[in-house]
């Protein structure tokens, strides 16, 4: 090309380059500092879900317990044509037989998987602690029937004979078997067994030996070894454990911490 061609070409200006994209990227510092934020947040949730969960769990055994308890017993009842003191006879003068005879009425009742008295490893082993960490007994080793569930759930059997004619009892029920920690309100329930029925323990009624108010509640003041005997009821009825968190609940009142 000639001279004058190659000026003007040169002097005509270049086609824009295309556009790169820029990548955006976190530094190390920021990448840290986010999984900082995340295990903080994370330490301070996942136990009080975990907790809420098993309270849950708890609350769902203890009822499924109470509703086996209740149809077994009305069960008995029709089969037997009598209430509760009509299932013994006199001949039953030693406790041990009035328990196992008193499993032997609920079992057909129950998809059984291991049954015994004193030491039959249905239980944990040592003594079972109330809501303060008081030591009150141990029904591993007592001559108390125990029945261990397909569910895991154990069932300990308890009758007294108040009179040739009147007896009374209680069952008591380990919602996770021989698993801990083995403390009346956290694991361990009591049910009273009579005329009238299956009744929760914690009831404000004469045949619950146990209210709430006063066997259901952590203040410095309840070193029963008992306390926790008493919140059964509390838990069917209000499907809740939240007298494990604050002590300002009464059966009348409060019913939720947050109330």
């Amino acid at each position: 090309r000639s001279h004058q061609e190659l000026s003007v070409m040169a002097k005509e200006p270049a086609e824009p380059r295309q556009c790169r994209s820029k990548r955006v990227a976190f530094t190390l510092a920021e990448v840290l500092i986010t999984l900082g934020i995340i295990g903080v947040v994370a330490a301070l949730t996942i136990p009080t879900l975990v907790k809420n969960y098993n309270e849950k769990i708890t609350v769902t055994r203890v009822k499924k317990a109470y509703n086996v308890l209740s149809n077994a017993y009305k069960m008995t009842e029709l089969q037997n044509d009598g209430t509760f003191s009509t299932w013994f006879t006199p001949e039953m003068v030693n406790s041990t037989q009035r328990h196992e005879a008193l499993a032997n009425y609920f079992k057909p009742h129950m998809k059984v998987i291991k049954e015994g008295a004193a030491n039959s490893g249905c239980l944990a082993s040592g003594s079972v602690k109330s809501l303060n960490n008081i030591n009150y007994a141990n029904y591993d080793a007592s001559s108390e029937y125990k029945v261990l569930t397909a569910d895991g759930i154990v069932y300990v059997f308890y009758v007294q004979k108040v009179s040739d004619n009147e007896y009374i009892g209680n069952i008591k029920v380990d919602i996770n078997g021989m698993q801990k920690p083995y403390v009346w309100g956290k694991d361990f329930f009591l049910f009273r067994i009579n005329d009238l029925g299956i009744i929760p323990d914690g009831m404000p009624i004469v045949v619950g030996k146990y209210n709430f108010d006063e066997y259901c509640n952590l203040s410095p003041d309840k070193f029963s070894s008992i306390n926790g005997a008493g919140c059964t009821a509390w838990v069917i009825k209000n499907g809740n454990m939240d007298y494990l968190h604050c002590n300002d609940l009464s059966w009348n009142g409060k019913h939720k911490c947050s109330d």
